[in-house]
Order: structure tokens, then sequence, then C-alpha cells
């Protein structure tokens, strides 16, 4: 067996490092330098996020077998990336602190809303996640960011010229269309009345309202004796918005004005426009933090793939993944689905996958990597 070793560290491909289940060998899939990921590392993963996506309502059952086509190729590839940003931590000597650990701890605990420390253990419990493997979890993330804020956010530069080029080019997009803010009183078909003293009643309220008189007011006693709803805040609407009758009657109001009775559900309508906004075009100051951070993503994505290649350009890289990831590279630095992004938030342990420590008691010996390594420039010292 080809083995090789580092400050202690296993590093051989084939090496057996561990038993997981009956007759299931752990074994070494991924190394990137000094870094490793295990067989437990990339299935563990992988039923994660194959029970996140199975357990996602939002999803169809189309876009579910989609995201788990290539699930073992997402997970494979998203191993490798955060192997590549880990080494990079090492080299960086980017230390993460036990308090700030302790303070990710705390945040995942507020976004998820749980209170104590029962409803935490509870939490874990039910996640299949332990606390001590989220605490390593979140450390490796706080790792990759730390790393990506040194060398990744600085490659990003946008200026208010940038921000305003996009605003031009996109200016459709800024377009607010023109809405009214509507309240309404119905006349009710249920109240007993006929027709006619239907018609009648919504006449006497719409004639009310039009003097100026508050809506609240003119209601009250049509509310008292049974015959009208109370005044019901449609709030703001856009064309499309409404019944067809509703939104003829009322959409070539001013502010103030008050529509003709209009028969629709549940017997007629009166609506008052309190506000009424024109299309108008968005001011730039007014979404210029907006346009920011769809460039930023933009750049970062360009950035992101850049930096990923330089890594592996300079790394050491020993790879011999399950079959069916095989062609995980392929996919390297491609922005994971939205849904899985969505995922993340399920379950704190989505953000990556977790390489397993291996016992550190072993001799600091060399010795040829395996054949089927493929080799960049060596690790330090290695």
């Amino acid at each position: 067996m080809r083995t090789r070793f580092k400050n202690g560290v296993v590093v051989s491909l084939l090496l057996s490092v561990a038993s997981v289940g009956s007759g299931q060998v752990n074994e070494i899939v991924l190394r990137v330098n000094d870094r490793i990921a295990t067989t437990y590392d990339y299935n563990s993963e992988r039923a994660e996020r194959y029970q996140a996506i199975q357990q996602a309502e939002s999803l169809s059952e189309e876009r579910k077998q989609e995201l788990l086509a290539t699930l073992a190729e997402t997970v494979m590839k998203d191993i490798f990336e955060q192997l590549l940003m880990l080494s990079r931590a090492d080299q960086l000597k980017i230390n993460i602190t036990p308090s700030e650990i302790e303070e990710a701890v705390e945040r995942t605990k507020q976004n998820f809303g749980i209170k104590n420390q029962a409803e935490f253990r509870a939490a874990l419990e039910s996640s299949g996640m332990t606390e001590e493997r989220l605490r390593a979890r979140l450390e490796k993330t706080l790792l990759v960011q730390r790393v990506m804020g040194q060398e990744v956010y600085s490659r990003v530069e946008l200026d208010e010229e940038d921000l305003r080029r996009y605003y031009q080019a996109h200016a459709e997009d800024f377009q607010v269309p023109q809405r009214l803010s509507l309240r309404e009183v119905v006349v009710l078909e249920s109240s007993g009345l006929n027709d006619e003293d239907l018609a009648l009643l919504a006449e006497e309220i719409r004639q009310q309202l039009s003097t100026g008189r508050d809506i609240e007011e003119v209601v009250a006693p049509y509310r008292e004796e049974g015959v009208s709803s109370g005044v019901v805040d449609l709030g703001w609407v856009e064309v499309g918005d409404l019944n067809k009758d509703l939104e003829e009657a009322v959409w070539g109001l001013e502010a103030g004005g008050v529509s003709a009775p209009v028969e629709a559900r549940g017997g007629l309508h009166v609506l008052v426009v309190a506000e009424r906004e024109e299309a108008r075009l968005l001011d730039f100051p007014e979404v210029q933090d907006q346009i920011r951070g769809i460039e930023q993503g933009r750049l970062m994505q360009d950035q992101m793939q850049k930096y990923i290649e330089e890594l592996k350009n300079n790394s050491y890289i020993v790879a011999n993944p399950p079959p069916e990831a095989a062609g995980f590279r392929a996919s390297l630095a491609s922005t994971l689905p939205t849904e899985l992004d969505a995922f993340r938030d399920i379950e704190p342990a989505l953000g990556g996958s977790l390489p397993m420590e291996l016992p550190a008691d072993v001799t600091d010996e060399e010795a040829d990597a395996p054949p089927d390594a493929e080799t960049g420039p060596p690790p330090e010292g290695g």
C-alpha cells in the first residue's frame, strides 16, 4: 500500500482510515495539499442534501429529480472547492478562535429561532447533527469566509460610474408601475335587501363618501345594522390585481375619489382611492445599493472562478472520487442552484463537507504518491 505521511497526517489516497458501518471502509477520496476528505465526508454530505431535496415542499418533482441527478458531482465539487479554500487558509495561517465559533453558534441559534439549550439539542438531534460536528463545520465556514475576505473580495471593484452604466442599461428593471391605495365597503347581498334597496343604499354611502367624510365614520352605522361590511383596506394595487369591473370603475380616479357602486363578489362595492402614484422610473440613489449588490454578485462569481482555478493550479491534488461523482471537475466554481442555497438555511450543516481528522500518532515518513495522483506544485516541505 502506498502511503505518504506529513506532520502526523495520513495523506495516502487509498489508505483505509476507519470502518464506517458494517463492512464499509472509510477511504480518502480527495487530498488537496495537506487537507483530505473521506468517503464518510462524501456520503454524509450527500445524504444530508438528498434528504433536504426530498423534503423541500417548494420544489416540483421534476426539479427534485434534476437536482438528484447531479447531486453526487455537486457534492464532490463543493468538497473539492472547500478543501482548496481550507488549504489556502492553512497557508495564510488563518485561525478561528473559540470565541468566534461560539458567536457563530449563537447566530445559528438566532437564525433558527432557538431560544434555549433544550431547543438547540432537540434541533441538532432532529437533523442528525452533533454540537461538536456543527462547531467543526462552522469553523470551516468561517475559515473560507476569511480567505474570501482577504483574497477575493478585494478583487471586486465598483465605482459610481459602473453602477450608473448598469442603471442606464437596465432602466426597464427600475420602472415602478402606476398603483392605487384603496379602501372599500361592500353593501351585502346577505343582508336580505332586494336589489333596488341594495342599489339605493350603496348610492347613499357613495354620496356621503364623496363629500370627503371619513369612511370609518360613514360605514359604522350600516355595519351595525348588518347591511354592509366594515371598511376593507385593500392596500396598494396595480393593474391586474383587481376584478376587471372594479378596476375599470376606480382606475381613472384621483386621490380621494369614490367609485360608483360595482357589483362583484358579496354585493355592491364602493371604493375610495386613498392615494395614487403614477408610473415612474426610480431615481438612481433609490436603487444604487440594489445595483451594487447585483454587480458585486456577478463580479464575485467571475473572480471566484478565476481564484479557484489559481488555487487548483498551485495545489497538490490526489483525487479518487466515487464512480458516480467522477465528473465533478466539469462544474468547478459554478454557482449552486438557488434551491440548494435554500437548503443551507434548512440545515446549517449543509454549508460544506467536514473532512475527517485522522489519528496523529503516526510516524513522519515519505513514500511515493499513488499512481493516479494529479500533481501540481507539492505542498510546502512535501
